[in-house]
């Protein structure tokens, strides 16, 4: 993969995601800024409105969603320029109107569908060492609420098994420390001892969930995985019908909702708590964890049988 840019912008593009990786805030706008500078280079005539203007009508097919966020990252380069150029051009921002807004619902899976997908991982194709690397990541993915690219980034140096703690970060610009419970502690040692028999090497600096061929597993290779097991499961259609069903990142949803669930059962105040989950989870504040909370049927009946009691009511009466 050439990385190199091309365009008249080129400097200034190499400066934008030199900042933006300096500051732990690249993303997915990098690929559209390279897809941009590509587009620019085979047309040099063309001034940065114009070229802006074609690159986002390109393909008149694409879906607004995916328009929107073409012009996100170049406005993100553009306001950067700005910076030092106080008559730089920045377009307008029109994001896509309601119907072209996103309707995914994160699909939260019960306790019991979790099980499940734990059964079901030795029915994949693949080594016994790949299926073991599979079933201790979809655990720290569901017992810790990780995104899956954090969980991935792990090497044994950030892993404390003896306390029960991953060090994960940078992550955003922050570090944070995230303590997990004895029973995954257990699953862990288990997959690293099968690493050690099959004859790899452990360094501090060996990734978690290391390959059979010494890398670590990338996010892609992972969730293909994953989603693989939840259409062997019947949680995820199969390809080609849609993208509904349960994601990799519902995980991180459900250990929000079930650890608000478990507050609710133990007579807890998740007002309280919530600051708590927030930390936990990376977030800065309680807006981030807000879309994590959804209100289950299990949740919702918890929370009625609470709020009858202290009215003086039987919570078991209709």
């Amino acid at each position: 993969m050439n990385l190199r840019f091309k365009s008249r912008w080129r400097h200034e593009l190499k400066e934008f995601l030199d900042f933006r990786q300096t500051n732990y805030t690249l993303s997915r706008a990098a690929l559209k800024i390279r897809r941009f500078d590509a587009f620019a280079a085979e047309h040099p005539d063309l001034l940065l409105p114009e070229a802006i203007s074609a690159w986002l009508q390109r393909d008149p097919k694409r879906h607004p969603l995916t328009l929107g966020y073409d012009l996100a990252a170049v406005r993100q380069f553009c306001l950067y320029r700005r910076r030092f150029d106080p008559k730089g051009f920045v377009p307008d921002w029109v994001g896509p109107g309601p119907s072209a807004r996103t309707q995914f619902r994160a699909c939260i899976p019960s306790p019991q569908q979790v099980k499940l997908l734990l059964r079901n991982i030795k029915q994949l194709r693949g080594s016994a060492l790949r299926r073991a690397r599979l079933r201790a990541l979809l655990l720290v993915l569901y017992c810790t609420g990780l995104r899956i690219g954090e969980a991935l980034r792990l090497r044994l140096v950030d892993v404390d098994l003896r306390q029960g703690c991953f060090r994960i970060g940078p992550s955003k610009g922050r570090i944070r420390l995230v303590p997990f419970g004895h029973d995954l502690a257990l699953e862990l040692q288990r997959w690293l001892k099968r690493r050690r028999r099959a004859g790899f090497v452990l360094t501090p600096q060996t990734p978690l969930f290391e390959r059979e061929d010494g890398r670590g597993d990338n996010v892609w290779n992972a969730t293909m995985r994953l989603n693989t097991l939840f259409r062997l499961c019947g949680l995820k259609p199969k390809p080609g019908t849609g993208r509904g069903g349960l994601r990799v990142h519902d995980l991180r949803h459900a250990f929000a909702t079930h650890r608000l669930e478990r507050w609710y059962r133990a007579g807890q105040d998740p007002t309280l708590l919530l600051p708590w989950l927030s930390a936990y989870l990376g977030h800065r504040n309680l807006l981030g964890t807000q879309r994590y909370l959804r209100g289950t049927p299990r949740t919702l009946g918890i929370a009625s049988e609470r709020f009858r009691r202290s009215l003086g009511f039987d919570p078991a009466m209709p």
